[in-house]
């Protein structure tokens, strides 16, 4: 249990509170100005850290965002990207976490 703590703090902190996602500071389009190799990087990244924290929580969670990323990265990626061009000025995690939530349900599990 004390590692499912640990691990929601984590997401918690690396997604913060329940705060506007409008960046004031790092942007969609700054995100997409990157070089792919180094998006993709991010993506992996904070996709495999919230399949972690959600396997803690909701192992068929887990696994929609799994076989919805993994399965075809190139596809999800350019499905995210696609989004980020249309609002250029949210923050990428938010758009990110906005994408597993609409295919994968809610990541709020204090809230459940």
């Amino acid at each position: 249990m004390r590692r499912g703590a640990i691990i929601a703090a984590a997401w918690a902190a690396f997604m913060g509170s329940a705060a506007p996602v409008h960046a004031e500071t790092f942007t969609s389009a700054q995100f997409l100005e990157w070089p792919q190799e180094s998006q993709r990087f991010y993506f992996r990244a904070a996709i495999g850290m919230a399949g972690v924290i959600v396997r803690q929580n909701d192992i068929s969670q887990a696994d929609c965002i799994d076989t919805w990323y993994f399965a075809d990265e190139a596809a999800a990626e350019m499905h995210v990207r696609s989004i980020m061009k249309t609002y250029p000025s949210y923050h990428p995690l938010g758009i990110l976490v906005a994408v597993l939530e609409k295919r994968c349900g809610v990541l709020r599990y204090a809230e459940r």
